[in-house]
């Protein structure tokens, strides 16, 4: 009776054994795949680094977990695959153009796969399709900047205080903060910069007065930019004014093309002004000019006393005393 119970007493220790063996078994393979007993849809993604990341790790869409990590594979020196298991129901909302990233639960959670969605349109995912991924921030990389701002912010501290310690150990900053004159000085300048504001303001006002006249019409400004007639006028004076700058300039290259003949003697004006032969020629001819001219008178006056001539010139002397005469009482008149 007693061997049988031993006997008994093994087989229901091995049985135990085993069962304990296929409860860990089982309790292991539902850590490494959450949903082996959903329907799933695999999906993967490369990044450079993972940061940690482990399989079973959960995978999230909008903040909701919708699968778990299916296995992580290293396929170059710098690419690591992460193969990701999915709920088949959220195969409608996750499409092609979302962007895999690697995060964290929490502030110290495990590390787990967020999966963004992009606004672009795009066709939902299918089974085997890679998606985008952003590479995830290291957290060496923020410990080192944050320790260096910290040394910053000790140097920045250092600094005040040393500024502080100068100020309170400076006697002439202390008298020129009690010094009453200063104050005086301080308040005159306030209520000087206080004027200068109060006009500023009344500048400003009459400026924007003068700008809503000027909208509506109204004063000099408003007349110039609303009146459409003076615009025309001005069409009008600007092409007048462009046509005499246009026969100005002719006028100036016509007066340098002629003083540039008269500088180089071409033409009479240029012969008389440069030509010395021409210029002696020119005032021999006054002088026999001068010369006939006075032949001339000599000639009139030897006439005036010929006895031939002698009645007619007489005769035209009382033709002109008698028209003098006339003409006296009509000026006295």
């Amino acid at each position: 009776m007693s061997q049988r119970t031993a006997a008994n007493n093994v087989r229901l220790g091995v049985f135990v054994l085993a069962g304990l063996v296929c409860l860990i078994l089982l309790l292991y393979m539902l850590g490494r795949k959450q949903n082996m007993f959903s329907n799933t849809l695999d999906i993967n993604a490369d990044f450079r680094a993972v940061n940690g990341l482990l399989t079973g790790n959960n995978v999230r869409f909008a903040g909701i977990m919708v699968g778990t990590v299916e296995g992580i594979d290293i396929v170059g020196d710098t690419t690591v695959r992460v193969r990701m298991s999915l709920r088949r129901e959220v195969q409608p909302f996750i499409k092609k153009s979302a962007i895999a990233s690697i995060g964290t639960d929490g502030l110290m959670g495990n590390t787990i796969v967020n999966i963004t969605a992009m606004p672009e349109p795009a066709p939902p995912v299918a089974n085997g399709d890679k998606l985008r991924s952003r590479q995830p921030v290291r957290i060496e990389a923020m410990l080192n900047t944050l320790q260096r701002t910290n040394q910053n912010l000790v140097g920045i501290t250092e600094d005040m205080k040393e500024v502080t310690g100068k100020l309170n150990n400076s006697s002439a900053m202390w008298e020129l903060i009690g010094d009453k004159k200063v104050a005086n000085s301080l308040r005159a300048s306030v209520k000087h910069a206080e004027g200068t504001m109060a006009r500023m303001d009344a500048a400003s006002r009459d400026v924007q007065t003068l700008a809503r006249d000027a909208r509506r019409g109204r004063g000099v400004v408003g007349y110039l930019f609303t009146d459409t007639s003076f615009a025309g006028q001005m069409k009008h004076t600007m092409g007048r004014a462009s046509r005499l700058s246009a026969t100005a300039d002719t006028m100036t290259t016509t007066l340098n093309t002629i003083t540039r003949r008269v500088q180089a003697g071409q033409g009479p004006l240029g012969t008389l002004l440069v030509d010395t032969t021409m210029a002696g020629r020119l005032q021999q001819s006054m002088g026999n000019l001068e010369q006939g001219t006075a032949r001339f008178n000599q000639s009139m006056e030897a006439l005036q006393h010929n006895f031939l001539l002698k009645g007619f010139f007489k005769r035209q002397q009382k033709k002109k005393a008698r028209a003098e005469k006339q003409q006296a009482p009509d000026s006295v008149k």
